[in-house]
């Protein structure tokens, strides 16, 4: 008698909790894959950029911080997107990467910054709503550490399936 009310139970909590998590599922608006796609619409803002054997996105010749990958996104104001993005330094003990966005060309916000240790992938992520706009890019860049050399890689960017 317990293993049918116990199986019972766990369809009617099923059936009550399905819906709520199909209303949270994140559709996949971006995801970089710079072996199979090349550079991809990014690119290396005032800066060179090439494609590591290994699938990354190398960033040299770098003279000031906001010199970082750039791209140019479809995005929608107001809906809630998660971005993340891995980044990769060997050139100080730590430095403090940024994941930020330009809207028009001409306002800047710093959606999260992290400090990176030397030698470690280190992931990047944050969830943020945009003002109205008409051009969204968002970038990774450095905060005074404008000289180091780095690599990102597994750039996603998430909207709920619900925003199109």
């Amino acid at each position: 008698m317990k293993k049918p009310l116990a199986v019972f139970l766990a369809m009617i909590l099923f059936v009550v909790c399905f819906p709520a998590l199909s209303e949270n599922s994140l559709n996949v608006v971006y995801k970089s894959d710079f072996l199979l796609n090349g550079i991809d619409g990014w690119y290396a803002n005032n800066a060179r950029g090439e494609i590591t054997g290994d699938g990354a996105f190398l960033i040299t010749g770098r003279t000031l911080d906001w010199m970082a990958p750039k791209r140019v996104f479809d995005l929608k104001p107001g809906v809630e997107y998660t971005v993340s993005a891995e980044v990769y330094q060997d050139k100080m003990d730590s430095a403090v990467f940024m994941l930020s966005v330009e809207q028009d060309g001409a306002n800047w916000i710093n959606l999260v910054t992290k400090e990176v240790p030397k030698g470690e992938w280190t992931k990047l992520e944050v969830t943020f709503t945009l003002e109205p706009y008409n051009e969204y890019s968002l970038y990774v860049e450095t905060l005074n550490a404008p000289e180091i050399d780095y690599q990102m890689r597994n750039f996603i960017l998430l909207a709920p399936a619900d925003a199109e």
